[in-house]
């Protein structure tokens, strides 16, 4: 797929404004793709300029109109993202089909994330077929055009037998050196496929893969075997080339930024929701490190509970439910990835902390460049409820920043109740 004419670089929550005739057209109608408004990917304002453009929670490659592409970067350092990816348990479902350059990092790419990738090139070969080629395969026993004499004098006349003769012979199907390679990754990438249905059409491609290829003999590759596409049909060329360079990546550690390079790696452009991806890199911070503590984490938004008493009209949906029992909540937090808390997140905590009849009330967000990680205690409401802004730093050592927030989030949760004898 060919490049867009303009590819710009913006960083998250980031602003940029553009002429009024880039985003409009000269009956004032909108130029920006209905996906991108359905995404909720970007927020627009009118100035006396043109127009402000402001990219919101999502970062990646985000084609806006058919003539600008947007490639969104985050704030923070790409091993944090690919760190937090990791941590959220991210599915990499959201992978765009389009292509995009890569620029080369020395932070390894996630491993789910290359698995997605060799899966959107590889489901391009089921599509179009396997390439299929004139190979040599030698062949030892009777005569064949071909007689490689110096094999067969080795082998059979030194020892006595004239008869066998050692030939190449040249075979038009599969067993090419590309689909040997090509069959090797497909079984490496079986093992590494994740459980459940949100990876069934990945599963299902490597397994039709591995039976075309069953009469292929697997080889990994050399160096100089990630140029192998070169030899492959022009029509199949971008499909076989994007899977040797994912394997290729796979087997050697490398990686990939958000920055747009011309000469980059070639990979299918996936988008990630910072919101869900912050909000789950909290959530099973506390899952895992609260585990010791006895002091179950739970997801809100599928452990409902009720605003009202008597009716269930109007659900609560915390991100985060801190409790040692089912009837003993001992707090609820809510995690918003934004610069600057507002009334209506304080408002939110408060009703959700008053209606649960909770202790505690935590709101996190990631700390702004130049402030530090800490803890900051906003109010007491007259039932006696504790509430608590935590800023998690993201800009430095994530590993670090986990046991900090683990250990000042912990030591407000009320102490267990102690039971009478």
């Amino acid at each position: 797929m060919s490049l867009p004419a303009r590819i710009i670089e913006i960083s998250e929550r980031g602003n940029r404004t553009f002429a009024r005739n880039d985003l409009f057209d000269p009956q004032g109608r909108s130029l920006i793709f209905p996906q991108v408004r359905e995404l909720n990917a970007v927020e627009i304002t009118d100035t006396p300029d043109g127009a402000r453009l402001m990219a919101l929670g999502l970062i990646g490659y985000l084609p806006l109109t058919s003539s600008i592409t947007l490639n969104i970067v985050p704030k923070f350092p790409i091993q944090n993202l690919w760190a937090m990816l990791e941590i959220g348990g991210e599915t990499y479902s959201n992978v765009l089909p389009i292509i995009r350059r890569y620029q080369t990092s020395s932070s390894p790419a996630p491993i789910q994330m290359l698995v997605r990738s060799f899966c959107h090139f590889l489901k391009g070969v089921l599509t179009d077929g396997f390439e299929r080629s004139y190979y040599p395969r030698q062949k030892t026993g009777f005569y064949r055009p071909r007689v490689e004499f110096g094999p067969t004098l080795s082998r059979f006349l030194s020892r006595g037998n004239p008869i066998d003769t050692v030939s190449n012979v040249f075979e038009f199907g599969l067993d090419s050196p590309v689909n040997r390679i090509i069959r090797a990754a497909c079984l490496r990438i079986t093992h590494l496929i994740p459980r459940g249905d949100n990876w069934e059409e990945e599963r299902r491609a490597i397994q039709i893969a591995l039976e075309t290829l069953q009469r292929v003999q697997e080889r990994e590759p050399s160096p100089l075997d990630f140029d192998l596409d070169r030899s492959v049909t022009l029509r199949l060329r971008t499909h076989y080339a994007g899977m040797l360079r994912v394997y290729q990546l796979l087997l050697t550690g490398g990686g990939i930024a958000f920055t747009f390079e011309p000469g980059g790696r070639e990979l299918p452009s996936f988008l990630f929701n910072l919101d869900d991806i912050f909000e789950r890199f909290v959530r099973q911070t506390f899952v895992h490190g609260l585990r010791e503590q006895r002091i179950a984490v739970l997801d809100g938004n599928k452990h409902q509970g009720r605003l009202f008493e008597d009716n269930k009209t109007y659900p609560t949906k915390s991100d985060l439910i801190f409790r040692r029992s089912k009837k003993d909540i001992i707090g609820l937090g809510e995690v918003k990835y934004k610069p600057k808390l507002k009334e209506v997140d304080r408002y939110q905590i408060i009703s959700h902390v008053t209606a649960a009849k909770a202790p505690l009330g935590i709101l996190f967000s990631p700390a702004n460049e130049g402030e530090s990680q800490r803890l900051e205690r906003i109010g007491k409401l007259p039932t006696g409820a504790q509430f608590y802004h935590y800023r998690v730093n993201i800009q430095g050592d994530i590993a670090a920043a986990q046991a900090q927030m683990i250990r000042e989030v912990l030591a407000v949760f009320p102490a267990p109740a102690v039971l009478a004898t």
